[in-house]
């Protein structure tokens, strides 16, 4: 079974692929995304499946930056948490979006789907 970090690393490599089937498999049917670029929260694979089709027309890829782990239940249910950047495509030019993470994971069989995933645009530091 893959560690949590692993497994937001496969995440990555889905959004980067933009295969929109790839990234929803990754998450529970009834999973929670509050979406980079999104002001809803989204329940389940359909409305997942619409911030996904949205965003993947930036042509999204990023890189994990920073990355905590946590398991809260024997392989069960962990929690990461973290900072990546993502690259973004609009009009042909290209900017980055530095942003924020928070994965629940759960165990489905010896695989870790995405309970509840959260993603912000991280804010200048202020400290």
């Amino acid at each position: 079974m893959k560690t949590p970090t692993e497994f937001v690393e496969e995440w990555m490599e889905a959004v980067c692929s933009n295969d929109i089937n790839s990234i929803l498999s990754l998450y529970k049917k009834d999973g929670l995304l509050l979406g980079t670029l999104d002001s809803e929260i989204r329940k389940g694979h359909d409305e997942i499946k619409i911030y996904f089709d949205y965003f993947l027309q930036f042509k999204p890829c990023g890189r994990i930056t920073k990355i905590i782990e946590e398991d809260l239940g024997h392989r069960r249910l962990a929690i990461a948490n973290g900072i990546y950047d993502f690259d973004l495509t609009e009009n042909g030019e290209q900017t980055t979006t530095p942003a924020r993470f928070t994965f629940v994971l759960d165990r489905e069989g010896t695989k870790w789907k995405i309970h509840s995933h959260h993603s912000s645009k991280k804010p200048e530091n202020l400290i």
